[in-house]
């Protein structure tokens, strides 16, 4: 594929979505003249740039003395099939095997599927339960039309193909970086996404169960990552990292937040609102530092307010499955009212009202039924129109800890990416991973 086709288009998005809202070891690196320190982490005291570069507020954490690499898998379920494109030499093994399965020169567009007793890669069938891909240059695997460093790996799963993509850190960094925030968001505040993006992952790696075959998604339910490049309607190239993205992931490399000596799931979201929620309120492993902190960066977001207007009868066709589910049969929607509304807006709870009998919902519930409604985040007060259910709401997401827009206000004050991290996740600490 052409290089020089890759079109950034990271700096055209200005509507960031959530996420986070879900081991090998490899001695990698990204770029040149690795950093220990990074200037964005300096004191708040005096003294010359230089001299608070050589003494950073954060101490290092050796349980990392190398680069790890990050196993993401790049459907949330296993399909029938999917294609396949390397465009360098390559040679694919068993996952764990030495014995070369399959090689060439390069390999033209075609079709994985599983069979009875293994995959098969167009017409050459392996028999493996999951077999691996390495090419001489990355990148260079191509997975239906993404472009990914690093190797894949292809596992069956009963009768489809779950796709894995096994990188190191630091290259994934670049890549959710670029996906998350848009490159014309302040640097300082792209670094901040980066510290959090990376403790995120690790904290997935730690906690994925013992015979995982990958440690997060590359779909919002972990952290969007669209690997190196990818193609965009009528086949445009478009990448999916940048020189911007990979500088920012070099800067602050090997940089994690850690609460009480250990990671924590640095959950974030799009737009809060003005206030970030209770992490406890909405999950289930959030971490003390997950609490409520104002934020007044994120009203230039076009979502920081909101209305949105449903019927009573679209809100029953998307109550009903999710009341289905408790074991409750909703019937025809009369009313929706709040009865508990406070400042942590995902455990606000609602009535709903039906011609026979009532169900309590949460505001977190709501959002997750009638999302594709326009209700875009947990904090949000109705009022009932007879017909209709009009939400007046706030931010984008589930509002649980840094606030990405809120992140680009404060950047654009001045503040550093250590200031930002601490502002949304107060009582943490940064420390840098043992590896260079």
């Amino acid at each position: 594929m052409k290089r020089s086709a890759v079109i950034p288009v990271a700096a055209l998005l200005l509507s960031v979505g959530l996420t986070a809202g879900l081991f090998c070891w490899t001695r990698g690196g990204m770029g040149k003249g690795v950093r220990p320190e990074f200037e964005a982490f300096r004191s708040e005291g005096g003294g010359t740039p230089e001299a608070r570069l050589k003494a950073p507020e954060f101490s290092r954490w050796n349980r990392y003395p190398r680069e790890p690499e990050i196993r993401v898998a790049l459907r949330e379920q296993p399909v029938d099939a999917l294609t396949l494109e390397i465009d360098a030499p390559y040679r694919i093994r068993a996952v764990g095997g030495k014995s070369v399965l399959m090689r060439g020169a390069r390999l033209a567009s075609c079709r994985v599927v599983v069979d009875e007793k293994g995959l098969r890669v167009g017409g050459t069938r392996l028999d493996a339960e999951g077999v691996e891909i390495e090419v001489d240059r990355s990148p260079a695997i191509w997975v239906g039309g993404n472009e990914y460093r690093g190797r894949v790996r292809l596992y069956r799963r009963d009768k489809r193909v779950l796709p894995v993509n096994v990188l190191p850190l630091e290259q994934y960094i670049a890549g959710v970086v670029d996906s998350e925030m848009p490159a014309a968001f302040p640097r300082e505040a792209r670094r901040a996404q980066a510290i959090v993006a990376r403790t995120y992952a690790l904290y997935q790696v730690e906690q994925a169960p013992r015979g995982a075959v990958y440690d997060l998604f590359a779909s919002t339910r972990s952290q969007k990552y669209q690997g190196y490049q990818y193609r965009g309607e009528k086949n445009r190239l478009l990448a999916g990292e940048s020189d911007s993205s990979r500088e920012i992931a070099e800067s602050t490399r090997g940089v994690v937040g850690q609460h009480d000596g250990g990671l924590f799931c640095t959950y974030y979201c799009a737009v809060c609102g003005g206030k970030t929620v209770e992490g406890s309120g909405v999950f289930k492993d959030a971490a003390p530092v997950l609490s409520p902190v104002t934020c007044d960066g994120c009203r230039d977001a076009r979502l920081y307010r909101w209305e949105a207007e449903v019927t009573k009868r679209e809100a029953e066709s998307a109550l009903r499955p999710l009341l289905g589910r408790e074991g409750k049969k909703l019937g025809t929607v009369k009313s929706l009212q709040a009865v508990r509304k406070g400042s942590r807006g995902a455990s606000s709870q609602y009535v709903v009202r039906d011609d026979r009998q009532s169900f309590q919902v949460t505001g977190a519930a709501l959002r997750q039924a009638l999302g594709s409604k326009g209700l875009y985040s947990p904090n949000f007060d109705v009022q009932d129109k007879g017909q209709t259910l009009l939400f007046s709401g706030r931010g984008h997401g589930h509002g649980v800890g840094l606030c990405q827009w809120g992140a680009r206000g404060m950047a654009q004050r001045g503040a550093t990416a250590e200031q930002i991290f601490r502002h949304y996740y107060a009582g943490a600490v940064l420390v840098g991973l043992g590896y260079r």
